[in-house]
C-alpha cells in the first residue's frame, strides 16, 4: 500500500494544474458483486504484464476478453506505462480458470504480438482497445464470445435509454466481470476468485451530461457508460478490471445457446470505484471494422457458442452496498461545480495521471 501510495504521490508533482475539491477524481476502477461459478464466465482472461528491467520492473494485472481461440481483447492502456509499450515476450495470458491460484507458469499462454488501436488517445483513454495475439490456442475451457454488432448496439443503446431511471431503480442489462478490487477504499483489495456484478447502462447523453468535457457527442459511438442499478447501491467495475468484459443480453436471443450474450464495452476508467460518476468503456461495436482488418472476419464470425451458465440468472441479493447519502454513480449526486457535472482542467490532469492505476499492481504472492 506504501508503494502504491509512493506512485500516486510521484505522478501528482508533474501535475500543471490544481485540482479543485468540487471535481471528481477519476482513478482507475468488482465493488458490490458475487463470485462466479466454475465456468460461468468462459471468455474472461486474466492478464500479466511486466514492464522494465532489474530493480525497475514492475507487474500489472488486467483482465481481458477470449473472442477467437487465440486472441484476447484488453485496453491499450493496460499495455502502456508510461512511455513504454509492453512486449510480447513480457505478457502473460491466462483464461478458463476462475481462480487465481490456477494461474502458473506451466499454463500460461505466451504472447506473439500486441496491436493497440492506432487511434488510442492516452490523455483522454479514446479508442481504449489492444488486440492481443496468443502463440497458441487458449485451452479448451475458455470459450470465445460473440461481438455486438451495430444492429445488437443499437438494441441496446434503446435498451438503456428504457431502463435508465435517475433517481431511481435501473433495470440490471449489463454484467460486468475481474479479479479488480473489491474494496473502493483500497486499491490493493484484489479478488482471488473471479467475481461479476450487474449493471445498468447509463444513455450517451447522460453520461455526456456528467462527464462533461471528457465525453461528447461526436464520440458516442467509442464510449459506453454504465452504472449502478440503484441510486443508493455501490456497484462498478475496479481496480484491476481494466480490459475486462462488459456484457449485454440480447432479449430477442436469450433461448439460444449462448444467451444471446454480446460483448459490448472492456473496462476503461472511472471516478474512482462506485463513485459519482458511471464507469466508461470502450465500445466494442463500432471498432469492428478495425478489428476485422487486423485478425479478420474469421475470428469475429465465430459459431455459436454453447454456454453452461446464464450468469444474467445468478443470485445478486445483495450485491453492493448501501452507499450513504445517495452518493453513488446511479444518482449523478454531489456537487459537480459549473461544467455539468464535468471535470474541470485539474480533473483531466489527474485522470491522465492515475486512470492506468485500473490495472492493479501484482503484490509480490502473486509473481510468478
Amino acid at each position: 500500500m506504501r508503494k502504491l501510495l509512493f506512485i500516486m504521490l510521484s505522478w501528482a508533482m508533474w501535475l500543471p494544474f490544481y485540482v479543485h475539491s468540487d471535481d471528481p477524481v477519476p482513478q482507475p476502477k468488482i465493488i458490490g458483486g458475487i463470485e462466479s461459478g466454475s465456468s460461468e464466465i468462459p471468455w474472461q482472461a486474466y492478464l500479466n504484464m511486466t514492464f522494465g528491467e532489474g530493480a525497475n520492473e514492475r507487474t500489472f494485472i488486467c483482465g481481458g476478453v477470449v473472442i477467437s481461440a487465440d486472441v484476447v481483447l484488453t485496453a491499450a492502456h493496460c499495455m502502456r506505462n508510461g512511455f513504454e509499450t509492453a512486449k510480447p515476450s513480457k505478457v502473460k495470458v491466462w483464461a478458463g480458470i476462475t481462480s487465481i491460484f490456477s494461474a502458473g507458469s506451466l499454463n500460461a499462454v505466451a504472447v506473439h504480438e500486441i496491436v493497440l488501436h492506432p487511434q488510442y488517445n492516452a490523455s483522454r483513454f479514446a479508442n481504449d482497445m489492444a488486440i492481443v495475439k496468443l502463440s497458441s490456442p487458449l485451452p479448451d475451457n475458455a470459450q470465445p464470445i460473440r461481438l455486438a454488432s451495430a444492429d445488437d448496439q443499437q438494441r441496446a443503446d434503446e435498451a438503456f435509454a428504457n431502463g435508465w431511471v435517475t433517481n431511481g431503480e435501473r433495470q440490471p442489462n449489463l454484467l460486468v466481470s475481474g479479479w479488480g478490487s473489491t474494496d473502493a477504499s483500497n486499491a490493493s483489495s484484489g479478488a482471488t476468485r473471479l467475481r461479476q456484478t450487474l449493471l445498468s447502462g447509463v444513455p450517451d447523453n447522460i453520461c455526456d451530461s456528467m462527464w462533461g468535457a471528457n465525453i461528447n457527442s461526436s464520440e458516442y459511438g467509442i464510449f459506453l457508460c454504465a452504472g449502478s442499478v440503484s441510486p443508493t447501491l455501490g456497484r462498478d467495475s475496479c481496480f484491476g478490471d481494466s480490459g475486462g468484459p462488459l456484457v449485454w443480453q440480447d432479449p430477442l436471443r436469450a433461448a439460444d445457446s449462448d444467451f444471446g450474450l454480446r460483448l459490448v464495452g472492456l473496462v476503461s476508467f472511472g471516478e474512482g470505484c462506485a463513485g459519482r460518476l458511471p464507469g466508461v468503456y470502450s465500445e466494442v461495436a463500432s471498432q469492428r471494422s478495425w478489428l476485422e482488418s487486423e485478425i479478420g472476419q474469421g475470428a469475429l464470425d465465430q459459431p455459436m457458442a454453447t454456454f453452461a451458465v446464464d450468469p444474467f440468472l445468478a443470485n445478486y441479493e445483495g450485491a453492493g452496498e448501501v452507499v450513504d447519502g445517495g452518493q453513488s454513480v446511479a444518482s449523478g449526486g454531489g456537487n459537480s461545480g459549473s461544467s455539468g457535472g464535468g471535470l474541470g482542467l485539474g480533473g483531466l490532469a489527474l485522470l491522465v495521471a492515475v486512470t492506468w492505476l485500473r490495472r492493479r499492481v501484482m503484490g509480490q504472492a502473486l509473481s510468478r
